[in-house]
């Protein structure tokens, strides 16, 4: 039985700390902002400083002003906007085969005086191969959850170059576009990847996607909502730095010891602000930040013009990360349209782009149409004579208890 005295006692204490933590957080984001504002005017240094550095945190380059705050461009009567999603079946040791399925979602929304919507989804159902096999320490996995997970990306993004292609195919003239996908253009996972084939033919095939979008002149934008990355605020923390150069395990090395020989660095103060934390307190809704080139290792790995960098879009219900290839940072056109259409399309979606929620609608593979899928895969090894080879705990749960 609960004890609700304790669990009382308990959280008066959890409350009281969340105060503390509210205060301490309060703090951190006015440092962070007072950083900030007072990096813009030499804000070249700074960036050259960045670039010399010696630390364990991520940042980005400064490709700008970092202190920079562009309005909300004016809203295009005439524009598409296009989206892909995926979600993924897996099957299990408990189930007949082993195998899984990949659904991704397509949404193409066209504005203007011929407005319209296409919506649909494209299941792929394969067996593994060796490109989702993971061999770890002796032990394989048939189908590695971070391989299936790069798989489905690239399924998403080949599916974006998909719909540009339909659109440039059946609309003259051509229509200002951006093409979304959920989450990130980095492809983090490739980092710790210890297959160097495995790694440069995902390289090829994510790049081949950019390609399409990037020949037809089409954004293709990377959208992550509530993002906790810190990427700019741990480079304020190199502007703070005392040193010429900032070499923390040289001139800081008592900043990684454990309590009690921890000894916190001049740039300390802002570790628990994230970028959207920061970017909130500076932009307006429509607003967005200056453009930053991320510092990912793998990007090292990417052609130049594809390499990615962000910004922060205050959507006016939150502030999100805006992840582009180079080739569109690098023009003010396609980056005003990339503005302009994602701050439109989190207005119509509250706060989030309505043709990414379409296609998450479009892609997403409920419990009950996962129950579907196995009853349809038994329907079929019953009709071809083929052995059933589901387990007592599977048989078990399908059961009815009293």
């Amino acid at each position: 039985m609960l004890d609700f005295n304790q669990v009382a006692a308990q959280m008066a204490a959890f409350a009281r700390e969340e105060v503390l933590s509210v205060h301490v957080l309060t703090a951190a984001l006015a440092e962070a902002g007072a950083r900030l504002r007072n990096a813009g005017p030499g804000w070249e240094q700074t960036r050259a400083k960045i670039g010399s550095s010696h630390t364990s945190w991520l940042m980005p380059a400064w490709r700008e002003r970092p202190d920079q705050v562009f309005d909300a461009p004016p809203r295009l009567s005439t524009c598409n906007a296009l989206a892909t999603d995926g979600s993924q079946i897996v099957a299990d040791r408990h189930d007949l085969a082993l195998c899984y399925l990949v659904n991704v979602g397509y949404v193409t929304l066209r504005y203007g005086l011929r407005s319209s919507a296409s919506l649909r989804s494209q299941p792929t159902l394969a067996a593994p191969d060796d490109t989702l096999l993971s061999d770890y320490h002796g032990d394989q996995d048939p189908i590695a959850p971070r391989r299936l997970a790069m798989h489905c990306r690239l399924r998403e993004i080949a599916g974006l170059a998909e719909l540009i292609e339909e659109e440039e195919a059946s609309r003259t003239p051509r229509v200002p576009a951006v093409a979304f996908c959920d989450g990130s253009l980095i492809l983090w996972p490739l980092e710790t990847e210890r297959d160097g084939d495995y790694r440069q033919s995902v390289l090829r095939s994510f790049q081949s996607s950019l390609e399409a979008a990037r020949c037809r002149h089409v954004p293709l934008v990377g959208y992550i909502s509530k993002p906790m990355s810190k990427d700019v605020v741990n480079s304020l923390r190199v502007f703070v730095c005392p040193f010429d150069t900032a070499d923390c395990d040289r001139n800081c090395p008592k900043s990684v010891l454990p309590k009690p020989d921890f000894v916190a660095p001049d740039c300390a103060g802002t570790e628990r602000v994230t970028d959207a934390d920061l970017f909130a307190r500076i932009l307006r809704p429509g607003s967005r930040s200056a453009v930053f080139s991320s510092g990912s290792k793998i990007l090292g790995e990417y052609e130049p013009h594809h390499r990615i960098a962000f910004f922060y879009l205050h959507t006016g219900r939150e502030v999100a990360r805006v992840e582009v290839p180079a080739w569109v940072a690098d023009d003010s056109e396609l980056l005003l349209l990339t503005h302009a259409i994602c701050y439109d399309q989190a207005q119509k979606g509250d706060g989030y782009p309505v043709a990414l929620a379409e296609a998450h609608e479009q892609a997403i593979v409920r419990g009950a149409e996962r129950a579907a899928f196995f009853h349809l895969m038994e329907r079929h090894f019953v009709r071809d004579g083929l052995a059933i080879g589901t387990t007592q705990k599977a048989l078990s749960k399908r059961a009815r208890r009293v």
